[in-house]
């Protein structure tokens, strides 16, 4: 074989490893680019995160009607629908609750009739553990580091942002969907590379309400409740008077409930906290973690 033939040859063999390694280094491209679209399009994180045990106690306060608050987890506030012609009675000493527990009727006399009421323990729902899937944005950012006290209603706000970062020379492009958070703004974007461009600059001194402010831009991310888990919780302090009939007016029988649950005759003691509800009405009481020491 001559010299030509052989340098044929070693061109021919490295042009075929060239174009093996070519369509390898495709094939992993190809790869990384599915498993990028995987995760962009599906959860990308479930935690389950332990809720801690809190003794709650009732401090006497209510709200009219029947709303629950949209916020559950924070400092532990748990409100408990209470029906009319109740009370909800918070001893200082739990053992006096369980002495009035023991009956379950009790007999409280008025000058001309007696009262039945009927008491029972109270539990309270309790979520114990909370399961949260998370996935990252690819259109929608969180705009953050607005100051306390911004002299801007929701809706001036929310213009402004839209108009500043819907301009291409801020970086920004056209905004489809805007929503007023808690602690910041969210901005959706009709196209994945506004998004991606904001992120990527992260800082912004945005012209609101007279001021420039310094902002700050970083991905969204969304999270939805996949699974809780609720037991109930017993309230050693506090008992449930149910069935009483519209007799008194609300302050008289107030302080007839007090004065018969405080006596020792009757199993009673120190009431740290009383609520009634008359007929026809329904509040909610609002238990608050006990204050340590």
């Amino acid at each position: 074989m001559s010299v030509t033939e052989d340098d044929a040859a070693y061109r021919s063999s490295l042009f075929h490893t060239v174009q093996r390694e070519q369509y390898e280094l495709k094939m992993k491209l190809q790869q990384l680019q599915k498993m990028k679209e995987k995760l962009r399009n599906s959860p990308q994180d479930k935690v389950p995160f332990p809720m801690p045990e809190v003794p709650l106690v009732f401090r006497g306060h209510t709200q009219q009607g029947r709303e629950m608050p949209k916020s559950l987890i924070s400092t532990p506030k748990i409100c408990y629908p209470l029906p009319g012609g109740s009370a909800l009675v918070t001893f200082e000493d739990p053992s006096v609750a369980q002495q009035v527990l023991q009956l379950k009727e009790h007999k409280i006399d008025l000058e001309q009739c007696r009262l039945r009421v009927q008491v029972q323990p109270l539990e309270l729902p309790m979520v114990t553990t909370i399961q949260v899937s998370s996935q990252m944005s690819s259109r929608r950012v969180l705009v953050s580091g607005f100051p306390p006290g911004l002299k801007l209603s929701e809706e001036e706000l929310l213009d402004k942002l839209e108009i500043f970062f819907g301009k291409t020379r801020n970086g920004g492009g056209d905004v489809e969907t805007r929503e007023l958070l808690h602690g910041g703004v969210m901005l959706g974007f009709a196209k994945d590379e506004v998004a991606q461009n904001l992120c990527r600059i992260g800082q912004f001194t945005v012209p609101l309400g007279g001021q420039q402010l310094p902002l700050k831009v970083s991905p969204y991310v969304s999270g939805e409740i996949q699974k809780a888990e609720v037991r109930s919780q017993p309230v050693p302090q506090s008992v449930l008077v149910l069935n009483i009939p519209d007799v008194l007016e609300g302050p008289e029988l107030h302080d007839l409930l007090e004065i018969h649950f405080q006596k020792p005759t009757r199993g009673g003691g120190e009431v740290e906290a009383l609520t009634v509800v008359p007929p026809g009405e329904r509040r909610l009481a609002l238990f608050t973690a006990m204050e340590s020491g």
